[in-house]
């Protein structure tokens, strides 16, 4: 809980005691590997904050899963859009490895913002983040290479090349399995 403090503290630029009233209204879960946290068809009514493990936020098409995101440990997740608009979810947010994390339900959220004017900042911090990270996300897709967009991603988080196996990051790249394996292959033996 110390490094979900820590990193909600640097965020947000929260004090000690703002950081304890936010996280007083989550509750902690334990999700298992391949177990979802937000099913399709269903409204967003909750947000989580991943302590560890990591998710995936997956459309399915056709019957192919077309993998929009990843998160992972200090990291938000949520349907963002069904929690908006109150619109069925039309992804499904699924473990990739067993996780804890904190949730807070929409409830929980609308008390603290309504006792505490700062809760409102975040929320409009949020939404600023969450503009900007699918701003280069959308940018990203239409101008980067996949190698280009590999490293983005596993810049975010060091381990994550190991922790996702290749058709996943295929996935969240558009581009196929042999693809990634071309990337990786051209990486460790310095071509890129």
């Amino acid at each position: 809980m110390n490094n979900i403090k820590n990193s909600i503290r640097t965020l947000f630029n929260l004090s000690e005691e703002e950081v304890t009233i936010f996280l007083s209204e989550f509750n902690k879960e334990k999700i298992k590997k391949n177990e979802v946290f937000i099913a399709e068809g269903g409204v967003c009514h909750k947000i989580g904050l991943i302590e560890s493990g990591l998710m995936m936020c997956v459309y399915n098409k056709n019957g192919n899963e077309i993998i929009e995101e990843f998160a992972f440990e200090n990291s938000f997740i949520t349907n963002y859009y069904s929690y908006l608009t109150f619109k069925p979810s039309q992804k499904e947010i699924r473990c990739i490895e067993d996780t804890t994390v904190y949730v807070i339900t929409r409830p929980g959220l609308d008390k603290l913002g309504t006792l505490y004017p700062f809760i409102r900042d975040m929320a409009r911090k949020m939404n600023e983040m969450l503009f900007l990270r699918n701003h280069d996300r959308v940018k990203s897709l239409l101008l980067d290479t996949p190698a280009e967009r590999y490293l983005q991603l596993i810049s975010q988080k060091k381990d994550l090349a190991q922790r996702l196996p290749q058709y996943l990051i295929a996935s969240y790249l558009g581009v196929a399995p042999e693809t990634v394996s071309r990337i990786r292959n051209k990486m460790s033996t310095g071509h890129y």
